[in-house]
């Protein structure tokens, strides 16, 4: 049989699922981040005309639906 102080039972009734719980609320939050870097990926701004749109393929190098010119994935850069 296995022999527990108050203490030890307090410590595992407590301990464990909240551990548990800290593990679960981390693995939501890198689940989240990564949701948000697709949605980022997405979304683009067209640098010639300053168009937004949604964007789903896989090309490096979408073309605007507005004007025509191709553009680059991932934050936006400045043009000055």
């Amino acid at each position: 049989m296995i022999e527990l102080t108050l203490e030890e039972l307090a410590l595992w009734l407590l301990g464990v699922p909240l551990l548990g719980i800290g593990f679960a609320v981390f693995l939501a939050h890198l689940n989240r981040r990564g949701r948000i870097r697709l949605r980022k990926r997405e979304i683009l701004t067209c640098r010639v005309c300053g168009h937004i749109y949604k964007d789903k393929s896989k090309e490096v190098h979408p073309l605007c639906p507005e004007c025509g010119r191709a553009n680059d994935r991932g934050e936006p850069r400045r043009l000055g």
